[in-house]
């Protein structure tokens, strides 16, 4: 630590960024504990020498985290930002500067834009306001476009904007307050390229410059290779990743590969290996030079993310230590890496590709020696053998030390990593080789850029089968809950707990105690903190926010669950796949014992594909066949293919353990709506009475009061056709008389759900209304007694 003082620095200096998310420190507050701090040492030190070195070392420290924490207050970003009460706004116009332009994309580009003038819900904002802007039309409209922007041009369009989707379900990303952290207020989308128009073609040269060839090399990326293989190389050499799709993305999660997709400290590995292959013939230092010239082309190039610039500063640090005879370390080597971008950048402190790159280089460097030592000490004579397991060593340090921001992050950790690794990370060596190699050759001599592309492609596509077969199965990962913050603290204590007193044994024996003590330990108290979001012995129901549609998700006091309804699916978006799949993993459901399709609409069937497919539904409910609805008809094939039990509503009572489910729906209530056809479910646990209607329309409730009577009694009602005025007839709300009404439907629908005339009828009788439109996700639970709101963002 004493010859390598950039170590000290950095968590010094770091200690200050993260005491600015809690305080900011003045000068005042510098000068004051200075003071104090000379005061203390001149009462309690006896030894006159030493308090002057004392006094030194401790202020010196206090100037680094107070330059730390200054820094950030310097560089904590102040934007202007559109209202966060604004959601969505049909016609937007705006006039502003392009100011990035991403690679084009399926069906789509997208770029940056600074506005000058905003027409937003008629009135005009002049503020340097930022969005990105979604272009789709025809194919050869956006190519047209795309060919013709430039960054620094100013253009005028028109398009709806979108504030980013905000945490609406449990356990979901955030995405406003990420963009709007990043000083972007949402996002335009225009659908006619012939509106944009560009009305001044000045250029910013050099950042205009970097996109052309970041373009001329997708371009020819795409001509040599296929969709998929084209799609890996984007987010291997231009790391741009967006057609990479969200399933492959999740196999490579699940395989433990995910890194391999942002580039990092590989591919600078493999980048700076090309280059001083290349440059192999100069002398030692032209050699050098040449390669860090080319490095940081590169870097230009990607526009690096924390983990290629962390990577790149690292590279020419050993590249400049190696050329002047000067001792390096590892670590070192990272902290100074890490001051320089905190000095640019101190929030990047806060970011996922930051804090996983750093923690795998910090944690090879710390744990990879014992593994290595332990490995020379078994005198393979077979060096195959030998540096396959070193390579496993590498593989399994870099693992431990970023397991908790995996975890943090993904709630799942790879069981399967150091396998996959010891294939994947060789084969994308050879790839990015090759991919670079057909890319330069596709310029010069196309026909044999066009072998080295079949070759690429075979490699891949095995690349793909290798993440496929390991990623889409449930035993590849272990899905891990409730990980927190307060966890990843403890992890590193303990390892660095280990890692000290480990090789302070001499024997194995104790060394294996020593671990498993370490590990009984960190067990008992992570589960400190944990909680429950969905308790046993308790009925919990769970209104899903999927938009304009219906989802509710019930947990039964006795563990089993059910799902009445899974919202809608189309090409674009499945909130079977893309919401509940998710919110289950989250809440550690693997499988819904009881779905209930209310009726056969998309918005209330579509979302079950997904989750049917997925094998996570044990049988479904739903009406009677109608032979004259062709999706239907479809439905009922697919339960057939999948071979999922189902039964139609018919007047019974379902039992699970205490709580007692009376399926009202009768045959003999005759009908061609769809609507009316929905299921009339009531869930009674004790006292506690709910009612759950589809989309049940007046004549439908007209029926079922006349046939029940006041059983329809409930203290909570699922209103029907989300709040429509076509539901929710006075005569059916009296005789229900919900103390809570609840109403699925999605922010500034289409349909103008939920009615005013709805809401007048619940006011006049009452009932307090929940809407996920406004609140998101409403969650409810009752011990049999009395029914509870829970507040979930707040446990």
């Amino acid at each position: 630590m004493k010859d390598f003082p950039a170590i000290k620095l950095s968590i010094l200096f770091t200690a200050g960024i993260l005491l600015s998310k809690f305080f900011l420190l003045s000068f005042l507050f510098f000068v004051a504990v200075s003071i104090l701090t000379l005061l203390v040492f001149l009462v309690y030190t006896k030894s006159p020498k030493n308090i002057l070195h004392l006094f030194n070392n401790i202020l010196l420290y206090i100037s680094i985290i107070f330059s730390g924490n200054l820094i950030a207050q310097i560089n904590n970003p102040h934007y202007d930002l559109i209202p966060e009460n604004i959601y969505r706004v049909k016609k937007v116009k705006v006039i502003g500067k392009i100011t990035n332009i991403e690679l084009a994309r399926r069906g789509e580009i997208v770029f940056d834009v600074e506005s000058k003038i905003l027409n937003l819900s008629d009135s005009l904002i002049n503020d340097n306001i930022n969005f990105i802007c979604v272009v789709k039309d025809g194919e050869k409209k956006l190519d047209s476009l795309y060919n013709k922007l430039a960054v620094g041009n100013t253009v005028y369009f028109g398009g709806s904007f979108f504030k980013g989707n905000e945490e609406r379900n449990p356990g979901e990303f955030d995405y406003n307050k990420y963009l709007r952290s990043e000083g972007i207020s949402g996002i335009i989308t225009a659908y006619d390229v012939s509106k944009i128009k560009i009305v001044d073609t000045k250029k910013n040269a050099f950042v205009n410059t970097v996109f052309i060839l970041r373009k001329k090399i997708d371009d020819k990326i795409r001509a040599l290779y296929n969709e998929q293989s084209s799609a890996l190389l984007r987010g291997l050499l231009l790391a741009d990743r967006s057609e990479i799709s969200y399933n492959t993305k999740t196999e490579f999660i699940n395989s433990g590969v995910i890194h391999i997709l942002a580039v990092s400290g590989l591919h600078v590995g493999f980048i700076v290996l090309i280059f001083a292959i290349l440059f192999g013939r100069f002398n030692i230092y032209l050699r050098s030079l040449l390669t860090m010239v080319g490095l940081i082309s590169y870097l230009i190039l990607i526009g690096p993310p924390p983990s290629a610039f962390r990577a790149g500063i690292m590279a020419i640090v050993l590249i400049i230590a190696f050329i002047s005879n000067r001792s390096t370390n590892l670590l070192n080597s990272v902290a100074i890496a890490a001051i320089i971008i905190l000095v640019i950048h101190p929030y990047e402190l806060f970011t996922p590709g930051f804090q996983l790159s750093f923690a795998a280089v910090i944690s090879i460097a710390l744990i990879y020696p014992p593994i290595s030592n332990a490995i020379k000490r078994l005198e393979i004579q077979n060096n195959f053998v030998k540096n396959i397991l070193l390579f496993i060593g590498v593989s399994l340090a870099a693992q431990i030390g970023t397991m908790p921001f995996t975890i943090y992050y993904f709630s799942k950790v790879s069981l399967v990593a150091l396998f996959t690794n010891l294939i994947i990370i060789p084969l994308v060596g050879v790839i990015v080789g090759i991919g670079i190699l057909s890319v330069v050759l596709g310029a010069v001599v196309p026909v044999i850029a066009f072998y080295f592309s079949v070759v690429n492609e075979l490699i891949i596509k095995f690349i793909f089968l290798v993440i496929h077969a390991t990623g889409s199965s449930e035993f590849s990962f272990l899905r891990i809950r409730n990980f927190s913050i307060y966890n990843i603290i403890l992890f590193y204590f303990a390892l660095t707990f280990l890692v000290i007193f480990y090789r302070r044994f001499n024997s194995n024996i104790p060394r294996i105690g020593l671990v498993i003590l370490c590990v009984c330990n960190f067990y008992l108290l992570a589960s400190f903190d944990n909680y429950n979001l969905l308790p046993d012995n308790k009925l919990s129901i769970m209104m899903i926010d999927v938009g304009q549609g219906d989802s509710f998700l019930l947990k039964f006091p006795n563990g089993k669950t059910a799902l009445i309804d899974a919202g809608e699916a189309n090409y674009y978006f499945d909130n079977g796949e893309r919401v509940i799949l998710p919110l289950m993993n989250y809440l550690g459901i693997d499988k819904i014992n009881y779905g209930f399709v209310s009726h056969i609409d998309l918005d209330h069937y579509g979302g079950f594909i997904s989750l049917i497919h997925n094998n996570k539904i044990s049988e479904i409910y739903k009406p009677e066949i109608d032979s004259t609805e062709a999706k239907d008809v479809r439905f009922e094939k697919y339960l057939e293919e999948e071979k999922v039990p189902e039964k139609y509503y018919r007047k019974e009572i379902i039992k699970i353990g205490n709580v007692r489910i009376y399926v009202l729906n009768t045959r003999k209530f005759k009908t061609n709506s769809s609507n009316n056809r929905s299921s009339l479910l009531k869930v009674v646990y004790g006292n506690s009475k709910f009612l759950f209607t589809g989309d049940l329309e007046r004549r439908g409730e007209r029926y079922y009061s006349k046939m029940y009577g006041k059983f329809l009694d409930s203290d909570v009602l699922k209103v029907g056709h989300h709040g429509s005025k076509t539901s929710s007839g006075k005569e059916f709300l009296h005789l229900v008389a919900p103390k809570i009404s609840l109403i699925s439907d999605g922010r500034q629908n289409k349909f103008h759900h939920p009615s005013k005339m709805t809401l007048d009828k619940l006011e006049e009788i009452h009932s307090k209304i929940y809407r996920t439109d406004v609140s998101g996700a409403i969650l409810l639970q009752t011990d049999g007694k009395i029914i509870s709101k829970v507040n979930w963002r707040e446990l």
